[in-house]
């Protein structure tokens, strides 16, 4: 039934997040949405996406004017809702926004795409750090302990993923996960991609309903690794005219590992986490979030 689909109810509006451009945007059957967090693996998951699109195992296929982060309240939403309605390819469409606050389609797919909150927050810490920007450096002070509590203890807000905080992204996390049984839409895991992108590369092509042989899974899983999108970023880096907003623009792509907080948290940090997690989600939610993995 109509009414068992999620709706848009609300909006957000951040930093870096407007969601005003969802009303008059026209979702077409065949559209990929990659729905994540920041620093979950979008970009990841976007090029993935584009080389089963392209049938191509090149990092390259991947263009943010081409896949495009529809919602980016620092860009005009309007020209890259116009680029993308001139693109007669299948579309692949980034959004940071929580469920309920975009556009549903039970036509098109949805790649949601999370990662241990604790990895999240270290990998974003050092992302802002990378940025030649300051305007998110007051989230992140020096004291490890102090920029985590941050983390954990600042509500949510309407402004959404762009708080940063592990409410935020938790509200992201179970405004889709209401609706799991959807056939369309879909949970991956940075976790699960990094322990077996080959199988993870072939069931995105499945969700996708696009036909494969097994020598174009296993080329885009070699192309789709860290170290091949690291190195593409440093030769786009040396390109004539190439701008950054970063200092170390292949950093963007860190190492593609996980518990990057060990020995840089206290025993007392790791508990305040373990408490917030159990107010904030079930057991199952939580296995799911950190690890990818079914109880």
């Amino acid at each position: 039934m109509k009414d068992d689909f999620p709706r848009k109810t609300a909006d957000y509006v951040g930093e870096v997040t407007n969601t005003d451009i969802w009303s008059g945007f026209e979702i077409r059957p065949d559209d990929v949405f990659v729905c994540t967090p920041p620093k979950c693996g979008t970009t990841w998951t976007q090029t993935l996406v584009r080389m089963l699109i392209t049938q191509t195992a090149d990092p390259r296929v991947y263009d943010n004017k081409i896949s495009p982060w529809l919602d980016c309240g620092f860009r005009d939403r309007v020209e890259q809702a116009n680029e993308l309605n001139t693109q007669s390819h299948r579309r692949c469409i980034k959004t940071h926004t929580p469920l309920d606050g975009i556009q549903f389609s039970p036509d098109a797919q949805y790649l949601v795409v999370h990662r241990h909150p604790v990895d999240v927050h270290f990998s974003m810490r050092r992302h802002v750090e990378n940025m030649k920007a300051d305007w998110l450096d007051y989230l992140f002070p020096n004291d490890l302990s102090e920029a985590f509590a941050m983390f954990l203890n600042r509500p949510s807000s309407p402004k959404g993923t762009d708080d940063l905080t592990l409410r935020s992204f938790v509200h992201h996390f179970r405004t889709f996960w209401k609706f799991r049984d959807l056939p369309n839409i879909h949970f991956l895991h940075y976790a699960e991609l990094s322990r077996d992108l080959r199988g993870q590369v072939a069931r995105l092509a499945r969700i996708m309903d696009i036909e494969f042989e097994q020598k174009l899974i296993k080329d885009i899983a070699e192309a789709g690794s860290f170290g091949s999108m690291k190195n593409n970023a440093k030769r786009l880096e040396r390109s004539p005219g190439f701008t950054s907003g970063f200092h170390d623009f292949a950093q963007f792509f860190s190492s593609g590992t996980s518990n990057k907080w060990e020995g840089k948290l206290t025993a007392e940090d790791m508990e305040r986490y373990d408490a917030c997690m159990s107010e904030l989600v079930t057991p199952e939610e939580r296995l799911w979030l950190e690890h990818g993995c079914a109880p």
